[in-house]
């Protein structure tokens, strides 16, 4: 095991405060009453890609998986959630980035209807996820619940933004993605004059600035058993919003493949940082298996925002069976996908290359039809891993193939404590799903979902954002594609495609073989009657991420060069 001990004290309004204690106010709100309502937990992973889940490993090649090989499985600790309960395998994210994804979460909705485009919340934003959004927590807490965040928020930093303003009531965390600002020993290229170091937050106070890696996963497993031991009396919604499996960001003073991954020894791989990720897990299941009843009465959920960023490549995960195949050979040979702030330079003997623009490092990018996770709607950056436990309720060692979304966890745990869900939202109520019943009122082969993405021509957006529009759409096991594109913002332009590129996604996850589209007339032509009916239903938010000024980004102290006290910084052994 390569993790420690550790235990890890700030400071916090001038007394020293064990991490994860104190509690902030929050809205006044209708308080019923528990009626042993069930606790919630929701693992939400970070770029984290299907088969890095040792349970999809194992699925994949389960007829060659002897027992030694499940028992050195990267994720035990999450791999227990499925053999003790679901595991899915047609779980799909709402968006195509950070920021949109953990907004389709928490509000239910696709993130064109909440502002929250077309890229991530940076650290310099000026906005955030609009307080007039209802969250989970926030009807979680008008029925009861206690509630914490624990790790990434993403939605943004100004006060009036932050979680405890959102209905959490604490939050111990990073406000965005690790490659958001400078860690020591590591000062991110876009960091000009040292100050722009990542932040700790506690409630709406930085505590720690810059974090401390090797202390930050014992933080996060601390401050949830924390919340959970203060709460083992009212139903408890704890969202532990991992900061794994993100790289850091482009460094100043070495190339960034060199170390681009973060745990809590140094040097670490990506291998490190899923298992740090699974040893988080493992100290919250471990203390719900200390008492029976706590656990049977607690639903967990764990799943991921996105995949790979695949441009990344050590630094990231795997893209599993989710190859992108069809784009891979109808991209030009010559464009080039680059890791984060580096650009593609091409040489006659390196077509690949890419540079760190001011610096002279140098590595290799992939092919852009390659790059078909983070930042896309292929099947790698949408079909999630996910899995789901709730002791006596959802069967043991089950498996789902139904075609479900984030945007189902809030009217899924609202039909849990028989509250009805708002009517506004795009997710649907899965409890038929997860607890083995026959649902009456949607087919499902009638379910579908939409892929909106921006980076397309001819836009309003400025550059490199351009239009945002719905991509591709999930229709039962079906995947109508409408525009083809690589990820994030290359510089292949986007296909039309007119009839829309057909795959059953389902028997092909690789995207490899169209299917005739003069089979599927009928089915294409519901699909582009749904696709219009969504289209004219949005009402379009001001792109919400967008707006920046230097002014927002996080600084405990302008005289210390945004650093807290180097001592207090320290771990304790």
């Amino acid at each position: 095991m390569i993790f420690f001990l550790l235990r890890f004290f700030v400071v916090f309004q001038g007394t020293l405060a064990i991490v994860g204690y104190s509690v902030c106010g929050h809205k006044d709100l209708n308080v019923h009453d528990n009626n042993n309502r069930p606790n919630i937990i929701i693992l939400f992973a970070d770029n984290l890609g299907f088969n890095d889940v040792g349970l999809y490993q194992q699925e994949e090649t389960k007829s060659n998986t002897t027992d030694s090989e499940k028992s050195s499985s990267p994720t035990p600790n999450i791999d227990r959630l499925g053999r003790e309960g679901m595991q899915f395998f047609n779980w799909n994210s709402a968006a195509a980035l950070c920021s949109a994804s953990r907004a389709a979460l928490l509000t239910g909705k696709y993130p064109v209807r909440t502002g929250v485009y077309p890229r991530v919340f940076r650290p310099d934003a000026v906005y955030g996820l609009l307080p007039e959004e209802t969250t989970l927590a926030e009807l979680l807490k008008e029925n009861g619940y206690a509630t914490s965040i624990v790790g990434k928020w993403h939605l943004g930093h100004r006060k009036e933004y932050l979680p405890t303003n959102q209905g959490f009531d604490e939050w111990i965390g990073i406000p965005y993605h690790m490659s958001g600002g400078s860690v020591d020993g590591h000062i991110c290229n876009s960091d000009k004059d040292n100050t722009m170091w990542l932040p700790l937050y506690q409630n709406d106070t930085i505590v720690q600035q810059p974090a401390q890696l090797d202390t930050l996963a014992h933080t996060y497993a601390h401050a949830a058993v924390n919340f959970m031991e203060r709460h083992e009396d009212q139903p408890f919604f704890l969202y532990m919003a991992f900061s794994h499996v993100h790289q850091l960001c482009a460094p100043r003073d070495y190339p960034e493949q060199t170390t681009c991954q973060w745990a809590s020894i140094e040097n670490a791989t990506f291998a490190h940082a899923v298992q740090e990720m699974d040893w988080i897990a493992g100290q919250i299941l471990g203390y719900l298996d200390q008492n029976e009843q706590l656990k049977n009465n607690t639903f967990v959920l764990f799943t991921s925002d996105n995949g790979p960023w695949v441009a990344e490549q050590s630094c990231s995960g795997s893209k599993g069976p989710f190859k992108g195949k069809w784009l891979k050979h109808h991209i030009d040979e010559s464009c080039t996908a680059c890791p984060h702030d580096y650009v593609p330079d091409p040489k006659l003997n390196r077509p690949r290359r890419c540079v760190l623009q001011g610096t002279n490092y140098e590595l290799d990018g992939v092919h852009c039809g390659e790059d078909t996770g983070l930042g896309g709607v292929w099947e790698a950056n949408m079909r999630m891993p996910a899995l789901a436990r709730f002791p006596g309720k959802i069967s043991f060692n089950s498996q789902s193939n139904d075609l479900v979304s984030t945007l189902d966890v809030i009217p899924t745990i609202l039909s849990m404590i028989d509250q009805p869900s708002p009517d506004n939202l795009d997710g649907i109520d899965i409890s038929d799903v997860l607890f083995g019943r026959e649902r009456n009122d949607v087919k499902k082969e009638e379910r579908t979902l939409y892929y909106w993405r921006d980076g397309f021509q001819g836009g309003p957006l400025p550059p490199p954002y351009g239009r945002i529009d719905v991509a591709a759409v999930r229709y039962g096991n079906l995947k109508a594609w409408f525009w083809t594109k690589s990820a994030h913002y290359n510089r292949d332009i986007e296909q039309f495609h007119d009839p829309p590129l057909l795959f059953d996604v389902m028997a092909d996850p690789a995207e490899s073989t169209p299917l005739d589209p003069s089979e599927y007339q009928e089915t294409i032509q519901i699909i582009l009657d749904a696709t219009r009916r969504h289209k004219e239903s949005i009402n379009w938010m001001e792109p919400l991420a967008l707006a920046t000024d230097p002014k927002f980004i996080p600084c405990v102290d302008q005289a210390t060069g945004c650093r807290t006290d180097e001592m207090i910084s320290e771990s304790i052994l």
